[in-house]
């Protein structure tokens, strides 16, 4: 407690009565021999005087009632705030699982009105073509092989029916 700094620190505890008798016996000391800690607790002295001096302001009627409801509103998420009481009943895990639920629902009916009518439904290709063709069509459909690949070199190889090919 003897460095200028730790006793400016602890001032304002000091007027208050706030520090324990060691501390408050420490500080005393440091005052006696430090001019500048002098000055700066006689400052604090007139700061407290003037402050004492002042008629206490009464709140207007409502005021404390307005900050408690502004920190309790600002607290509150986002969420609850916007979809009100309805929510407030629910834990947040129910309430986030019912928000999920109701979107995967309202996601299904648009998608289902949306696509309604654009697809027909047309014979299976198992009836008309081998397996073979019909793997070819689907590694086709997705063209998911660079060419001059292993898999671009199997589908040539696949591809390849002797009795149409007339290479001389």
């Amino acid at each position: 407690m003897k460095t200028c700094q730790s006793v400016r620190k602890k001032l304002s505890a000091y007027q208050d009565g706030e520090v324990t008798s060691a501390e408050k016996d420490a500080i005393d000391a440091h005052l006696r021999t430090c001019e500048t800690c002098q000055k700066e607790h006689e400052v604090l002295l007139q700061t407290y005087r003037v402050l004492r001096s002042m008629p206490e302001i009464e709140p207007a009627p409502g005021f404390s009632r307005q900050i408690v409801e502004s920190v309790t509103q600002a607290q509150e998420p986002f969420w609850i705030r916007v979809l009100g009481e309805a929510f407030r009943l629910l834990p947040t895990s129910a309430a986030i699982a019912t928000l999920a639920v109701a979107g995967l629902l309202v996601g299904t009916m648009l998608g289902n009105l949306l696509t309604e009518g654009q697809f027909h439904s047309s014979p299976p290709l198992s009836a008309s073509f081998s397996n073979q063709a019909l793997t070819l069509a689907s590694v086709r459909v997705f063209n998911a092989t660079p060419p001059g690949s292993f898999a671009g070199g199997y589908l040539k190889l696949t591809a390849y029916n002797p009795e149409t090919n007339h290479e001389k």
